[in-house]
């Protein structure tokens, strides 16, 4: 829980996890989201599933504690010609007034007892009849040895059943111990250990 960690990454001129989306993200966001949709998405990081939502006519809010992230989303937006709204805030505090039809999340690893923080956060931000779309690392992806990326502490990592402990059973459309084979920029390259959820919230 770093911020100057992530600025001094993010400070760098090249994306680390490159200027493509999640293939998680792209393959189901279409699928689930209505025309216009709003979307926040949570650790956006530089805006590589921001931008690219943003470029399919979602409105789309991207946040984050490493301002360096948000100015390399700003300048991706601006280059493929859409907008998007940032917020820097640190998602385990983060207080918004607000609401959003969908939320989005990417390996936003956090240490296991903030973690409830994040998912009250989720509940809380995402309108009845919303979608959260979201990928992490499970603890596989450290203890059978991938290198694809990720916290080097397993227990900073995700899983199925956890999941299932924090959102309804009954609004699970798809939760899925995945193997895929990433390609964002230098900082998730080859196979990994992940899982991915999508969630309705019903009421």
């Amino acid at each position: 829980m770093r911020p100057e960690l992530w600025n001094q990454r993010f400070a760098e001129p090249t994306f680390f996890y490159g200027t493509e989306p999640n293939a998680f993200v792209a393959e189901v966001a279409p699928r689930y989201l209505r025309p216009g949709a709003e979307v926040v998405e949570l650790g956006a990081g530089e805006g590589r599933n921001a931008v690219w939502l943003a470029r399919r006519g979602f409105q789309v809010t991207a946040v984050d504690y490493a301002e360096a992230g948000l100015e390399k989303t700003h300048r991706l937006a601006a280059q493929q010609g859409v907008a998007v709204e940032t917020i820097q805030a640190d998602v385990t505090r983060w207080q918004p007034d607000r609401s959003w039809d969908a939320v989005v999340i990417t390996f936003l690893h956090l240490p296991p007892e903030t973690r409830p923080a994040l998912y009250a956060l989720i509940h809380r931000i995402l309108r009845p009849g919303g979608y959260l779309i979201a990928e992490w690392f499970r603890p596989e992806q450290r203890t059978e040895g991938y290198t694809s990326g990720g916290p080097p502490d397993p227990s900073w990592m995700v899983t199925a059943d956890e999941l299932r402990r924090h959102f309804d059973p009954e609004g699970i459309l798809l939760l899925d111990n995945a193997t895929p084979e990433l390609n964002e920029g230098p900082g998730h390259r080859g196979p990994a250990a992940t899982v991915r959820l999508v969630w309705e919230r019903r009421g």
